[in-house]
């Protein structure tokens, strides 16, 4: 089990006992899109030369009108030394909402961002083949070169080109001189 991981089932039960689940994954959501949109402000938390306190004013501003339980648990996190796991934290925390929910999990990997019309078929699509409703968490990774990766918690289907391309130079290495010569 990951560091995230167990700050995650940690905050989740407490919310649960709490029955603030819903507001704690909404404001931590906010809290991650504010790290992902604001460069400075990750690099801020993330950086061990900037003092504690500096940090904790900062995030207690961010988490200002928040639930007691966010606002605490970010300021745990800085006194640990952990406020760059707010990313992969906020992940879990979904992850565990979801499965706790009965939701399925898809994340769905492009090279560049997909049209809306797309997004909501592909999302459609998954949703009919789930057979209910999922939570879909689009990633761009330019690795992938192009086409699609989607993966759950127990599957992966890997349709980008990276792979092609992989499974073509494996295939290469693995054809000797005389067989590719035999073939013509």
């Amino acid at each position: 089990m990951s560091i995230a991981t167990t700050y995650a089932e940690a905050l989740y039960e407490a919310a649960r006992d709490s029955d603030v689940v819903g507001d704690v994954a909404t404001q931590l959501g906010e809290l991650r899109q504010a790290v992902s949109d604001v460069p400075e402000l990750a690099r801020l938390l993330g950086d061990p030369d900037v003092d504690t306190a500096t940090k904790k004013r900062t995030l207690g501003a961010l988490t200002e009108g928040a639930t007691p339980l966010v606002a605490n648990f970010m300021q745990v996190l800085l006194d640990r030394g952990r406020a760059d796991l707010i990313e992969p934290i906020g992940r879990e925390f979904d992850a565990r909402v979801a499965h706790e929910q009965g939701r399925l999990r898809v994340v769905v990997r492009t090279a560049i961002p997909m049209p809306d019309d797309l997004t909501r078929d592909v999302i459609g699509r998954l949703e009919r083949n789930a057979g209910g409703p999922i939570d879909v968490e689009t990633v761009v990774d330019p690795s992938i070169v192009g086409g699609v990766v989607i993966e759950t918690e127990t599957a992966r289907v890997d349709a980008s080109v990276r792979q092609r391309l992989d499974a073509m130079k494996l295939s290469m290495a693995r054809a000797s001189v005389h067989d590719a010569v035999a073939a013509e």
